[in-house]
């Protein structure tokens, strides 16, 4: 799960859940980007929900010959289970439409915006969102020094669960002339907000309610290991905020939504800070995690709504 890059798989692996249902959905999972393990996780439980409402399962691990595959299958809809590009940046929304056939989630341009984190700046600025200060550094700047007073943030353009994601202290041995540009040849450096992390599921543009991460192992932020590793967050729920924080917080999750016109189950996460009594937008996510540790299941249940709805 330490391997971010992102690999080229020529063919698709076609497996056989149950051949007997209502209706015959693929699932699609794994494919080929850095959130590859992610996806299969997140697989695993979609794959038996699905059985258990009776309905005949196909899982293909997406290769690139994945529209020939699902030509041949011939589905009668597909659950996108992929995580991070081609399944959650808008290629596998966008390939499907043009086979007419029905998926899950939350469209071509809708996916393709909250993918692309500068994309989707400008969605939450122009819709009063707040987003924390930030600017945009190219290779090519050849910047040597710090592009923002410390402490800042670095993250890819378009990678998802933190994958690439830096956090950079006054005190740290770092020097921004050694950065690699190792996900792409732009990226975004945001301002450091000191606060509380707080997760919203968002389902059909309603807002379940809002959990908070509390960091163990002394993690420096809610980073890819932590996400993806039992013992090393807290789960609360509901968070430790005020009647009117939690309100707010589940008002602007539906605003954020409504804004990038998404659609289904989403994930939306801020930075809480108690000193300002605000909250600064950091995501939506189109595709949010099905794993055992993933947080939209998590709100869901502790709402009264299972896996399997």
């Amino acid at each position: 799960m330490s391997n971010f890059e992102t690999i080229f798989k020529k063919n698709s692996t076609v497996e056989i859940i149950s051949n007997t249902g209502t209706e015959h959905i693929v699932v699609l999972a794994g494919g080929m980007s850095a959130e590859r393990e992610v996806s299969l996780s997140s697989s695993i439980g979609v794959i038996k929900a699905l059985v258990n409402l009776g309905y005949k399962v196909t899982k293909v691990d997406m290769g690139a010959d994945v529209a020939n595959v699902i030509s041949e299958i011939k589905p009668d809809k597909i659950f996108n289970c992929l995580h991070g590009t081609y399944g959650e940046d808008g290629c596998i929304p966008g390939l499907l439409n043009i086979m007419h056939i029905p998926y899950t989630h939350s469209g071509l341009l809708s996916s393709a915006i909250a993918f692309d984190k500068e994309r989707s700046r400008e969605i939450f600025l122009a819709h009063n969102i707040n987003c924390a200060s930030a600017v945009y550094i190219k290779k090519s700047d050849n910047l040597k020094t710090d592009p923002m007073a410390r402490p800042y943030v670095i993250k890819p353009l378009t990678q998802g669960s933190s994958v690439g994601v830096q956090v950079i202290f006054e005190g740290d041995d770092f020097k921004f002339a050694d950065y690699d540009f190792k996900y792409g040849d732009v990226i975004l450096v945001e301002k450091y907000i000191k606060g509380r992390e707080m997760q919203i599921a968002v389902l059909n543009g309603k807002a379940l309610g809002v959990l908070e991460i509390k960091l163990l192992q002394n993690k420096r932020f809610y980073d890819y290991e932590t996400k993806y590793t039992d013992g090393f967050a807290e789960h609360i729920f509901p968070a430790n905020l005020s009647e009117g924080a939690y309100k707010r917080a589940l008002e602007l999750a539906e605003k954020a939504i409504a804004a990038m016109n998404a659609k289904g189950m989403c994930r939306v996460e801020f930075i809480y800070s108690d000193q300002e009594d605000d909250f600064y937008i950091l995501e939506v996510n189109t595709h949010p995690g099905m794993t055992p540790l993933s947080i939209c299941p998590e709100i869901a249940q502790k709402v009264g709504i299972s896996f399997e709805e």
